[in-house]
């Protein structure tokens, strides 16, 4: 009696821990952090910060071969609304249709502060000493499925 009643908890216990993933085939990203509130401005490689995001898509078909040139991930500059970079998500693993979820970080490195009344970019005027920057960012699924947009938090920018 006492192993039938063991068994039927164990099973009542693992059938009470399933999950069913109930994702959608388009992916989905939400916006977890970054490393850094705020840059130096620069136009080479001068500072960086990392964006981490978490995923979920119902078929996982994220990333293509390696061998590809596809790029996957899109990140935007919001204060002109252009294309910043462009990323390659990893080969992953094999997911035969499942769903897959997960985070993944970029490397973001720094760009030119903006100004108003027509002086340069990544000039250094003692009337504006920084510039607030936002990112956008989505990523792209094999199937030309676009996830939602994500916003990261305003990152001041240095602009000496």
């Amino acid at each position: 009696m006492f192993r039938i009643i063991t068994i039927l908890c164990a099973l009542t216990l693992m059938w009470s821990c399933q999950t069913t993933d109930d994702f959608s085939i388009i992916p989905s990203i939400k916006y977890v952090s970054v490393t850094k509130s705020s840059l130096v401005q620069g136009d080479l490689n001068q500072d960086s910060l990392w964006l981490t995001f978490s995923f979920q898509d119902g078929d996982g078909d994220l990333a293509y071969s390696a061998n590809g040139s596809e790029k996957d991930i899109f990140l935007y500059d919001k204060r002109l609304g252009l294309l910043l970079d462009s990323y390659k998500i990893p080969e992953l693993s094999n997911t035969n249709g499942n769903s897959l979820e997960g985070s993944m970080q970029i490397l973001i490195y720094t760009t030119c502060c903006l100004f108003k009344d027509n002086i340069p970019p990544c000039s250094a005027p003692p009337q504006y000493p920084t510039d607030t920057l936002l990112f956008e960012l989505y990523i792209k699924d094999r199937a030309g499925h676009e996830s939602n947009r994500i916003t990261s938090q305003a990152i001041v920018l240095y602009c000496n």
